[in-house]
């Protein structure tokens, strides 16, 4: 059996769910829809957001011993260069800090900040500087891109397959942008593709996860996807090719022993 626990979310009793929502979006950069606020996907720093009870006061972490602020939710970032960069980013929004950015010496070093959120919940944003830091290009795959000619169908269909949100905001004229559980990231792209020639084959671009690879192979046909490669079986994965009417293959696994 693969992994069975994908990622978890911070709760947050709010005394004002509309205001927390906008400061999140609006000043904190993250993603907010009706069941979570997320920034980098929910691998990243995924929150839950309640409405506190009438006469409910939210009630943030005291600090503890021998320190000066409460930490509500921890983040972690590769690179000092990247802390910074979200500092910078938040600065530049209105944020409220907690503390400014310190480094603890004796702790990798440690460099932290920490923000305010309008309930006084604190959140902390830190990371070691290894020896990453001084590289421009990070040591992340931000998004998987695949060309379609007919977007609207490819954004109906991509959605249905993986079971994400299809929203308005995510649409930039000829190119759709779905946001991925793990923080990453699918990418339509139609710029151009009107008269492009239908690649016959070609090797798998995606590799996407499922939980019953025979479920999966069914949906897949649902939704109008055609198997290319059908079901293998192997000690330790079960897998199988599909291809859209673009030509973009990817390839569905079920993983069959934990690692």
């Amino acid at each position: 059996m693969g992994k069975q626990i994908g990622s978890s979310l911070s709760v947050l009793v709010v005394s004002d769910i509309a205001r927390s929502r906008r400061y999140y979006r609006e000043v904190l950069g993250f993603d907010v829809t009706d069941w979570w606020a997320e920034r980098d996907g929910l691998n990243g720093m995924a929150l839950k957001l309640h409405q506190a009870p009438e006469g409910f006061k939210p009630v943030p972490n005291p600090a503890e011993t021998g320190a000066d602020t409460g930490i509500d939710v921890q983040g972690y970032t590769e690179t000092w260069a990247g802390l910074d960069s979200l500092y910078e980013e938040f600065k530049s929004k209105g944020a409220k800090f907690a503390r400014e950015p310190v480094v603890y010496e004796d702790l990798g070093p440690w460099k932290e900040f920490v923000v305010e959120d309008p309930d006084g919940y604190h959140l902390a944003f830190g990371g070691i500087d290894g020896g990453r830091a001084h590289n421009s290009i990070q040591p992340q795959i931000n998004a998987g891109i695949l060309w379609v000619r007919d977007l609207d169908l490819a954004v109906e269909r991509y959605g249905k397959l993986m079971g994400l949100q299809v929203r308005e905001e995510d649409r930039y004229g000829k190119l759709h942008l779905f946001h991925i559980d793990n923080g990453t990231h699918l990418m339509l792209d139609s710029h151009g593709m009107e008269e492009a020639p239908v690649t016959e084959r070609g090797a798998p671009l995606l590799k996407l996860s499922a939980y019953d690879i025979e479920r999966a192979k069914s949906e897949a046909l649902q939704h109008g996807f055609e198997v290319v490669y059908d079901i293998q079986r192997l000690p330790t994965v079960s897998y199988f090719n599909i291809r859209d009417e673009d030509g973009n293959v990817l390839m569905i696994t079920q993983d069959l022993v934990s690692f």
